[in-house]
């Protein structure tokens, strides 16, 4: 929380207080003055705009950012299947589904398995 300057509202001398809502009192007159949620929204309304912006800025930065994502991703991803349509042998892919359809086959029991004696 920072420290903001406010004028007493009794005599109209600048005071020092945090932001932060709480009762403060005035150092020249001794005022009693209430700084409430409400009072810190009205009396900064730059501070609420400059958040807006600053949200839309995010958005907008967010957006900019996965569009760009997305575009390297589909680049990547045509440049491999252009790879792989030249040569389907260019990854290990392939080699290692058949290795395992391989072993699946190797380890699959047929009917007659049951009835020999082990």
């Amino acid at each position: 929380m920072g420290k903001i300057i406010i004028r007493c509202p009794k005599c109209k001398k600048k005071m020092k207080i945090s932001d932060k809502p709480a009762k403060y009192r005035c150092p020249s007159c001794g005022e009693v003055y209430k700084y409430t949620a409400l009072k810190k929204v009205v009396g900064y309304p730059g501070k609420v705009i400059a958040g807006i912006f600053q949200t839309g800025r995010d958005i907008v930065t967010g957006i900019k950012t996965k569009v760009t994502m997305a575009k390297n991703t589909t680049k990547y991803m045509k440049q491999v299947k252009k790879n792989m349509k030249a040569d389907p042998n260019w990854s290990n892919v392939k080699k290692e589904e058949n290795r395992m359809k391989e072993a699946e086959k190797a380890n699959k029991k047929s009917v007659f398995d049951r009835f020999k004696r082990k």
